[in-house]
């Protein structure tokens, strides 16, 4: 179905631009900024319903991180690092905000985790943290065995694309993250478009193994954060988020049922957990926690989104 972005009553016209000249994000409605960064072999697009349901209220505003939509794969790849995406949303939010305006930031998986380094490295832009499993590989202990059933997948689809191997590395990845049979399931124009940007997931897996550095990188994220998570995702990512709910000092956590693509395949549901918590944020003038219990009053975020949490710390 074609969007309807750019009809959105009162959201005013969809455009695109970036910090280079070229298009890497699409931008609409007016407020507080709301910015929207996306899973790995996915794009600003992502993104597109959430924006529909908040540009009546708020400037949202879906990035491409690199290698993805618009963006080309960064030059020099052996070199990029997670600093490399924080400086690209820097850039953008930069750009697009007024100067010092506090932005709401959503991020899922990949997107999830430049969003907590974007915090961590400019606190005094950030409002909120919206994360759905992001995929902070380095909270869980070395010995973990969910994180070496992780390094071998990275390392398969590695050596898949090493040796030419596109749509099996792709299938590999796919459906390690949606579940046995989710790229057969897709259109064979999907299948292409998403193999087509596999190149960039190689870059992603190694800059998701390098941050954080300690609990002291996460401890630092002051901003209130909502905390998203499927019961039928990978095991990786449940306990990852298990470990965030426990580290991050102003976390709320809620599990959905849903698997690790629950923004793109859930997405009502996840979409009014976020819409929720970002309209108690912009409009709290007490504590994060007394402006969290309204969002009860919402009908669908439970009232004690940590209920059943519980994991020890090690490894962060």
């Amino acid at each position: 179905m074609r969007s309807s972005l750019n009809t959105v009553p009162g959201a005013g016209s969809l455009h695109q631009s970036s910090v280079d000249g070229s298009p890497g994000y699409f931008a609409a409605g007016a407020g507080t900024p709301i910015v929207m960064l996306h899973s790995s072999l996915s794009s600003k697009s992502q993104w597109t319903s959430l924006a529909e349901r908040l540009a009546l209220r708020y400037r949202v505003i879906a990035l491409d991180l690199h290698g993805y939509g618009d963006n080309a794969l960064p030059a020099g790849g052996a070199s990029f690092t997670l600093d490399d995406e924080v400086r690209l949303v820097s850039g953008h939010i930069d750009n697009l905000t007024e100067p010092g305006a506090h932005v709401h930031v959503v991020g899922h998986s990949y997107g999830g985790l430049v969003a907590l380094k974007f915090a961590q490295s400019r606190p005094d832009r950030v409002a909120s943290l919206s994360l759905y499993e992001p995929i902070a590989f380095r909270v869980l202990p070395e010995n973990d065995e969910t994180l070496a059933e992780l390094t071998r997948l990275a390392d398969h689809v590695a050596r898949l694309l090493a040796a030419g191997h596109r749509h099996d590395a792709t299938q590999a990845f796919v459906d390690f993250w949606g579940g046995d049979g989710s790229y057969a399931s897709m259109t064979l124009p999907a299948q292409a478009g998403v193999a087509r940007r596999l190149d960039k997931v190689p870059l992603d897996f190694r800059a998701s193994f390098s941050w954080p550095n300690g609990a002291e990188d996460l401890r630092a994220i002051a901003a209130p954060t909502l905390l998203l998570g499927g019961n039928r995702s990978p095991a990786v990512v449940q306990r990852i988020n298990t470990l965030l709910a426990l580290t991050l000092p102003n976390c709320r956590a809620g599990s959905l049922d849903a698997g690790h693509m629950g923004p793109v395949t859930n997405a009502l549901r996840v979409n009014q957990w976020i819409e929720a918590f970002v309209d108690v944020c912009a409009e709290r003038n007490a504590g994060f926690a007394n402006a969290y219990e309204r969002v009860a009053v919402r009908g669908d975020v439970p009232a004690r989104p940590n209920a059943g949490v519980s994991a020890n710390r090690a490894g962060v």
